[in-house]
């Protein structure tokens, strides 16, 4: 009669809310979720910018 929990229930490992976009379920890693967060922050377009500008140097 009684479920143990002794295992994740199935589906998706974590919810994910982006900026701008409605929370799901996702199974990626905390770290891939930072990058993405970071590549689409203020900060992370400088930087975009920045090594664009570098790399046109040489």
């Amino acid at each position: 009669m009684y479920e143990r929990a002794t295992k994740k229930a199935g589906g998706a490992g974590r919810s994910v809310k982006l900026p701008g976009k409605t929370a799901k379920h996702s199974d990626a890693k905390p770290i891939d979720i930072a990058r993405e967060l970071r590549a689409k922050s203020a900060l992370g377009r400088r930087e975009a910018q920045l090594a664009k500008a570098e790399a046109k140097l040489g």
